[in-house]
């Protein structure tokens, strides 16, 4: 990029590949320009401040997460407990494709907590589709709520990437959590091999 302008998109780019690795505060703008070789005049024509390009990232991040449910909840098996494993296992991946001080950093900075929550919301939601659809099937517990049980799912799956449990665990986790949940029925479609 060295020697020319550098574009809207590129920016974000860099941007998003920096704040998913390092985390948000860990980013400073002077790193951005010095990665794209532009100057902060360039980059402040753009972007009004380094608010407005990390919520330029963020947007293009939550947009890419709703493509990843969308094609999840699209996928080929009519089990809808087998598909609400498979969101789980989406869900935990994408935990792990940026830096624990990132997912920190959005949650707890006031200007960038609006995109946590639109994106919690997001998944919740697909959630809690997914486990009507399979209470429905009769392969969840009747007792199972779940708006709260897709809640607390997805709080105990971010706090423990917070605390740096090992990806392979977490899914192993979400899986025993599913499974839990599920009635006979369920846990037999569980374990049974594709």
């Amino acid at each position: 990029m060295k020697g020319g302008g550098a574009t809207r998109e590129q920016i974000i780019r860099t941007t998003h590949e920096l704040i998913t690795r390092d985390g948000i505060r860990a980013v400073r703008v002077d790193e951005i320009v010095a990665m794209l070789g532009i100057s902060k005049r360039t980059l402040y024509e753009l972007f009004a401040d380094k608010t407005e390009l990390i919520t330029a990232c963020l947007d293009v991040m939550g947009r890419e997460s709703q493509r990843r449910i969308a094609t999840g909840c699209r996928r080929r098996t009519s089990n809808p407990l087998r598909r609400l494993l498979r969101l789980s296992a989406d869900y935990v991946g994408g935990l792990y494709t940026v830096n624990r001080s990132f997912l920190e950093d959005i949650r707890r900075k006031v200007v960038f907590s609006e995109h946590y929550d639109e994106h919690r919301a997001f998944w919740t939601e697909a959630f809690v589709d997914l486990l009507t659809e399979s209470r429905q099937a009769g392969l969840l517990l009747p007792e199972i709520a779940p708006s709260v049980f897709a809640e607390r799912l997805l709080s105990t799956l971010f706090d423990l990437r917070l605390s740096g449990t090992p990806e392979e665990e977490l899914l192993a986790f979400s899986r025993m959590l599913l499974r839990g949940a599920a009635t006979r029925e369920g846990i037999e479609l569980l374990d049974r091999k594709r």
